[in-house]
Parts: structure tokens; C-alpha cells; sequence
């Protein structure tokens, strides 16, 4: 009644090629899946980095971008480059270059970086700094500490 059919079987065996000129290494990110959770630590990578997993700690991504995909659920101050958020984050974002918190983010934390977008429909609860609001703070801060240095007399003074 059903004839039994090699169509479509996969081949007993397989050919894998060890030339190394044929082998490249991987331009694109690095995904951390939706059934992977970390917890506690500190998590640190030296590529472009996509979380749909879980994350509890701290996350030290300086050089990289790093996005938080719809599935991800990070609990942790995060530091990179770049920050794009789609799923939720608990904890501070500090972007060296820009955050960007898409409509379908939740977010509870302070971002600090030097540009920041927040897509309507995105749920944030937190404060916003720019790097120039606090290094313009800093330079004021400073300002005032040289001036008051200036005028006062210095001991050698007749």
C-alpha cells in the first residue's frame, strides 16, 4: 500500500572542506537566543551583540552595538557603543554614541549618551542626560573651581 522512497533522504554522507581560504569569518553579530539566561556576572563582548534571551548582571560593551531584540529581558546597567532597544530593560543605559528605544520597548533606568530617540509607543520611566549636558557641567564645575584658584593670594605673595 505505501511504497517506501529514497526522495528527498539525506545523503548517507557529507563532504566538509578544511581549506582554509574557503572559510570566512562572521561579519554579523552575535545572537544570545530567547532560551539562554545569564545570570549574575558581568557579560562582555568584543562584536556586535543581539540579546532575545536573558540577562541579569552587567553588560560592558564598549566598542560594539548592541541591541535588545523583542524576546530579550535584561536586568542590568548596560555600556556600549551603540544601544537599540525592542524588548525590556531594568537598568541604566550608558551609549558612547546614541540609545535608541523602539516602540515596542519598556524601559525603567536612566539613559546617558550623547544622542537619544524614544519611538512613540515606547514605555520608559527614567531620566535622559546627554554626554554634553554632563560634560558641559563638568567644564562649568571647573570654571568656577579655576577662578576661585585665580583669586586667591598665593603664599609666596608680599
Amino acid at each position: 500500500m505505501f511504497k517506501k522512497s529514497n526522495e528527498g533522504a539525506p545523503p548517507a554522507t557529507f563532504r566538509m572542506e578544511s581549506d582554509t581560504s574557503t572559510m570566512r569569518a562572521s561579519k554579523g553579530p552575535s545572537v544570545l537566543g530567547p532560551t539562554l539566561t545569564f545570570r549574575g556576572g558581568e557579560l562582555s563582548s568584543d562584536e556586535d551583540l543581539i540579546i532575545e534571551g536573558t540577562v541579569e548582571g552587567k553588560i560592558a560593551h564598549q566598542n560594539h552595538h548592541l541591541t535588545i531584540g523583542k524576546q530579550g529581558k535584561v536586568k542590568a546597567n548596560i555600556r556600549a557603543r551603540l544601544i537599540t532597544v525592542h524588548g525590556s530593560v531594568e537598568g541604566d543605559l550608558h551609549g558612547d554614541e546614541g540609545v535608541h528605544i523602539s516602540a515596542s520597548a519598556q524601559v525603567i533606568g536612566n539613559v546617558v549618551s550623547p544622542r537619544v530617540s524614544l519611538e512613540n509607543g515606547a514605555r520608559f520611566q527614567g531620566g535622559i542626560s546627554t554626554k554634553e549636558q554632563v560634560a558641559a557641567r563638568a567644564a562649568s564645575a571647573q570654571a568656577v573651581e579655576d577662578a576661585l584658584a585665580f583669586t586667591k593670594p598665593s603664599s609666596g605673595a608680599r
